[in-house]
């Protein structure tokens, strides 16, 4: 794996103190304080979790308002023999991710499907700057048409509420590029946010959705293409696509993980 490479949670820009759900009591715990990795601590009555993301192992933290009797999770990048202490659940990995190598001097586009290739020249073509085009966004604006989006049926409102969370923080919000499709009328059929990270000179995306109308003219392909744009222009080297299917995951995972697949990742099983 490329050195810089590492799971969005441990980037500092990512704000992984974020992602637990809106109803949970949350903390930051760990880190250099105690000696060992950074995590987080959440909990929804009577139950509290503590989540570390690290190959080191982490110094359980017995500070906190949360600190009771909780689950303690460690999710490490690579397998190795269990410490003591410690208890495996499970021999299938906890994630599939995706990284793509990006280099200024070669054509991002040679390591794409067929598929993917031929979507973007059609919206080249035919759809770009002919009554549709990509733009930067509000967080209001964002938020108004992800509601309205096919992904609000399918997995609800969570994502655009972690998506705010993060804009709350200054860390997340300087490292953050919300990016539309929108149509002649000026509305915003599809988006997705840029997340970049200098601290590991890498990128990813979150919060993707889509409209009825984004489907027929390969807004998100359209919109991956912008993300590859941006990242060379800003000097990134690594972009990470998250969670792929694997065993174990929900079936609905497959298609999106298989139009992911078009844009050439290697995968990283942890």
């Amino acid at each position: 794996m490329p050195k810089n490479f590492a799971p969005p949670e441990m980037w500092p820009e990512y704000v992984h103190i974020a992602m637990p759900r809106t109803v949970c009591a949350r903390e930051e715990v760990g880190g250099p304080s105690v000696g060992g990795p950074k995590g987080i601590r959440w909990s929804i009555w009577p139950l509290t979790f503590e989540e570390y993301i690290s190959d080191s192992e982490p110094v359980v933290d017995i500070t906190g308002t949360l600190a009771r009797n909780r689950v303690v999770m460690w999710k490490r990048l690579h397998d190795g023999p269990t410490p003591k202490g410690w208890h495996r659940l499970s021999l299938n990995p906890w994630r599939v991710d995706g990284f793509v190598e990006l280099k200024p001097e070669t054509d991002y586009k040679a390591g794409w499907y067929k598929q993917a290739r031929r979507d973007l020249r059609l919206w080249d073509e035919h759809f770009l700057n002919k009554g549709y085009s990509i733009e930067p966004l509000s967080l209001e604006e964002y938020e108004r048409a992800y509601i309205k989006s096919t992904v609000t049926r399918k997995i609800g409102l969570d994502p655009i509420q972690i998506l705010r969370r993060k804009y709350a923080t200054q860390i997340g919000r300087d490292n953050m590029k919300l990016c539309g499709i929108c149509n002649k009328r000026g509305e915003i059929i599809a988006g997705i946010n840029l997340r970049f990270s200098p601290t590991y000179n890498s990128a990813t995306y979150e919060c993707p959705f889509i409209l009825q109308e984004a489907k027929k003219i390969y807004a998100m392909t359209a919109l991956i293409d912008h993300w590859f744009k941006e990242s060379l222009k800003r000097g990134v080297s690594l972009l990470v696509f998250n969670s792929f299917w694997n065993k174990g995951e929900p079936r609905s995972w497959k298609a999106f993980s298989l139009f992911k697949s078009h844009f050439g990742p290697r995968y990283v099983a942890y």
